[in-house]
């Protein structure tokens, strides 16, 4: 097949710490097509996530298992947008008087401001960061994300020993928002929930702008789950006394959508919206299996494929 400048497919990858999870997509005049996507295990204990030391045990079995996976797509795959899982980054909202017009000395002074938090030296640190324009109080409002340079590295490393380059990184729960934040209205105060294996992340926005983010490493399994996805929640509320969730839409990448949705129904006033992804992106009927179930898991994949147009 032959595609033109603008139609040329993009391809994500979503590690998590017991699969890796990789698709194709294409934006079209009509929007974004699934081309292709499939999910390998790893064998037990190829990964052990963590912010400060390497993750990957056994450098095999992760590139055995990433290359059998590529094996099924269609062409030669040499540049990813790469989600890394949420349990090894860091991400907040900072507002700062004052940063630097570099953006690499920008992410040197958010690193150095950061140090006494961060479980490993400030100097080691790879940063991201999205500015915020809110309008309200002065100097520069950032959603940042700090990882180790050294975890982060060692993923990139062993990738290119397949001859991946991943382009664009981004922790797991950024990609899956990004997904699914074209139909979160651009109105009003709206938060967005969403769940994996192990964790779970919320966003608050307002009017479109982000205002709020919150991470927990608490999955669906615990018994506390819900508790914690409450106290996240009212610390948006003491947090931002102003502001009235008035929709809190959820998606998740590990099923138990009905229990979820009837447990979120319970926590105040607040309408609950569960996301639909065949709003989001157009799914071929030769992908059957997809439609049927199988397409919030892919949705971080997804994202970090469209973070390549």
């Amino acid at each position: 097949m032959v595609y033109g400048r603008f139609q040329r497919p993009m391809t994500g990858m979503d590690i998590g710490s017991s699969s890796v999870k990789i698709v194709q997509v294409q934006k079209d005049k009509k929007g974004w097509r699934l081309l292709a996507a499939r999910t390998f295990p790893f064998p037990k204990d190829t990964l052990k996530l963590s912010l400060k030391t390497q993750n990957i045990n056994d450098p095999q079995a992760f590139l055995e298992t990433i290359g059998e996976a590529l094996n099924g797509f269609e062409g030669r795959v040499h540049r990813v947008g790469l989600s890394i899982p949420n349990e090894i980054i860091k991400i907040a909202i900072k507002r700062y008087s004052t940063l630097p017009k570099s953006r690499e000395e920008a992410e040197r002074m958010i690193a150095w401001m950061a140090k006494k938090s961060l479980p490993f030296p400030a100097e080691r640190t790879k940063i991201s960061h999205f500015t915020l324009s809110d309008g309200v109080g002065p100097g520069r409002k950032l959603l940042v994300a700090i990882g180790s340079f050294d975890v982060i590295r060692e993923y990139e490393l062993n990738l290119r020993e397949l001859k991946i380059e991943p382009e664009v990184i981004r922790p797991a729960g950024i990609n899956q928002f990004n997904f699914y934040s074209d139909r979160v209205p651009r109105t009003g105060t709206m938060a967005f929930l969403g769940l994996f294996r192990g964790f779970f992340n919320l966003f608050v926005c307002v009017h479109g702008i982000i205002l709020f983010y919150h991470g927990v490493k608490r999955g669906f399994s615990d018994i506390h789950f819900f508790q914690d996805v409450d106290m996240t929640l009212n610390l948006f509320r003491n947090e931002n006394p102003g502001y009235k969730i008035e929709k809190l839409f959820f998606a998740s990448q590990v099923g138990f959508g009905k229990t979820l949705e009837q447990g979120l129904r319970t926590m105040g006033e607040m309408s609950t919206v569960r996301m639909r992804e065949e709003d989001v992106i157009f799914v071929d009927d030769t992908m059957a299996d997809l439609k049927e179930g199988g397409l919030p898991s892919f949705a971080a994949a997804i994202g970090a494929a469209q973070s390549l147009a």
